[in-house]
């Protein structure tokens, strides 16, 4: 198979062969009683409630920066270390997380490509012990602002030819979704058709395939493409994998469908 150049991601062979380095730190993101009953070696736990918020209406927010920077002080995080995050399956979790440290200027940011379920499965070293780390001192950068999308500013450019949107929800959530189902003229992009499905764990396909489907949906590097699905996980996935396939401007609709939702009886 084509060796893939996609960095966010790393095999699991990678992050075994790195494992014991000291600027690796791993963060996993599961269920905590997941975590307890095994977890990577060496890696630490968080609640992946601290890289979004919700508001009043329950929408995504940007999270609180010194409750996160105070967190990941606490788990041994530092300015120079790879942060590795590890959750189930499809690496949604992770990949908002991701998304947040992006926009808070830390792009040392990956996610295991198989994600923990493709680890297990490989037998690669497990524990339920609890790792001991100093504090750490990562000091998170100024906002990307630019990665970031709000309502009124698709509400502006809705109408743009420089704006393309980019769904990224099940063909079956959208035939449920009878309030709107989708921003005009968005293009459809289901998230999992980036990955190869194996028995027990997905992984990515090759870049040029996943270039391929993009392109053939007619998502063009030309634009500026605002990902979204229903509350985030989804579309900061793709985001991710469009940054790295060289889409110069991608942008996060972090309160997604669920906001649009809400404002779709208003807008006709």
């Amino acid at each position: 198979m084509k060796k893939k150049s996609i960095q966010t991601f790393i095999s699991t062979d990678f992050l075994a062969d790195n494992l014991s380095k000291s600027n690796f730190k791993v963060i996993d993101l599961r269920d905590a009683e997941k975590f307890k009953r095994g977890h990577i070696q060496g890696s630490v736990h968080l609640d992946n409630n601290i890289f979004a918020q919700q508001d009043e209406d329950g929408l995504n927010i940007l999270p609180d920066r010194e409750i996160l920077i105070n967190s990941l002080q606490k788990n041994g995080i530092n300015n120079n270390d790879t942060i590795v995050f590890v959750d189930d399956v499809f690496n949604l979790n992770c990949s908002l997380a991701a998304w947040t440290l992006h926009y808070f200027g830390n792009k040392n940011v990956k996610l295991l490509d198989g994600a923990y379920a493709k680890w297990e499965i490989e037998k690669k070293p497990l524990t339920t012990g609890k790792t001991k780390l100093s504090k750490g001192n990562i000091k998170l950068k100024e906002e990307e602002e630019s990665i970031l999308v709000t309502k009124d500013e698709i509400l502006i450019s809705i109408n743009s030819e420089d704006f393309l949107f980019v769904d990224n929800r099940s063909e079956y959530a959208l035939v449920l979704d009878q309030q709107g189902g989708n921003i005009p003229g968005a293009i459809h992009f289901w998230y999992l058709d980036i990955f190869e499905e194996c028995p027990d764990y997905f992984v990515l396909k090759e870049d040029s395939m996943i270039l391929d489907e993009l392109i053939a949906k007619g998502i063009k590097k030309d634009k500026t493409a605002v990902v979204y699905c229903e509350s985030a996980p989804q579309s900061a996935l793709i985001y991710l994998i469009m940054r790295e396939l060289g889409y110069p401007d991608v942008r996060l609709y972090l309160a997604g469908y669920e906001e649009w939702r809400l404002i779709y009886p208003f807008l006709g």
